[in-house]
């Protein structure tokens, strides 16, 4: 390799580490402020750098925001990846994105519910927002495709009720167990009766009862 092409290549590996430095830094100021009391001078002394080195990589606390967001984004799509093309039926694929669902809220990703509904608040009323979400939307359409992908499955290997309309029943069960793991990992309990009924044991229950309910 040529010094100059050694150069160029060494140069955009630092520019990476620095823009990843930042990301990282943010999430954790964002996580434990919450992003509208966060500011990019508190970004930089996270990073102990200086905030126009901040400015140089990312204009302002919405794109870093949107940066992070495609990046949590983008761990979700590579987890449904995974679990779709594991050789197991379309039933025990349920069961493990249950499980995935779960494993959120063990890791206690309350700090993340709350990122994730703050910046949809900032998209809603920021004159800035146009494109914000782009690449975000764009990897949520990646997923919906690879749980696509699991529901054909399920229309053909005889894993689920014959009676059922597949499409239909298992987006609408993954959608209300990925909500109902969201809203207990950010308020613990969602239910307005008191209950000593432990989040993941209320997690483990709604999983039988679903997996129950499609199995033939």
């Amino acid at each position: 390799m040529r010094p100059k092409e050694r150069y160029k290549r060494e140069r955009e590996e630092r520019k990476k580490k620095r823009s990843h430095h930042i990301l990282q830094a943010a999430e954790t100021v964002f996580f434990r402020k919450g992003t509208e009391f966060t500011t990019m001078n508190d970004i930089a002394e996270e990073a102990h750098i200086g905030v126009a080195t901040v400015f140089r990589y990312y204009a302002n606390k919405e794109s870093l925001m949107a940066a992070i967001a495609s990046n949590m984004m983008g761990e979700i799509l590579d987890s449904f990846q995974n679990i779709a093309d594991r050789p197991v039926t379309c039933l025990e694929k349920m069961g493990e994105l249950f499980d995935y669902f779960r494993s959120l809220l063990e890791k206690n990703r309350s700090s993340f519910i709350k990122f994730m509904e703050d910046l949809h608040l900032n998209v809603s009323y920021s004159r800035q927002s146009n494109g914000m979400l782009e690449e975000s939307e764009t990897v949520g359409r990646r997923i919906y495709e690879v749980f696509c992908s699991i529901i054909e499955q399920g229309e053909h290997d005889g894993s689920l009720r014959s009676d059922l309309d597949t499409r239909d029943v298992l987006l609408t069960v993954v959608n209300a167990f990925g909500l109902f793991s969201s809203k207990l990992s950010y308020q613990k309990n969602v239910l307005l009766l008191p209950t000593e009924v432990e989040p993941e044991r209320q997690l483990a229950i709604m999983k039988a009862i679903i997996l129950d309910y499609l199995k033939p």
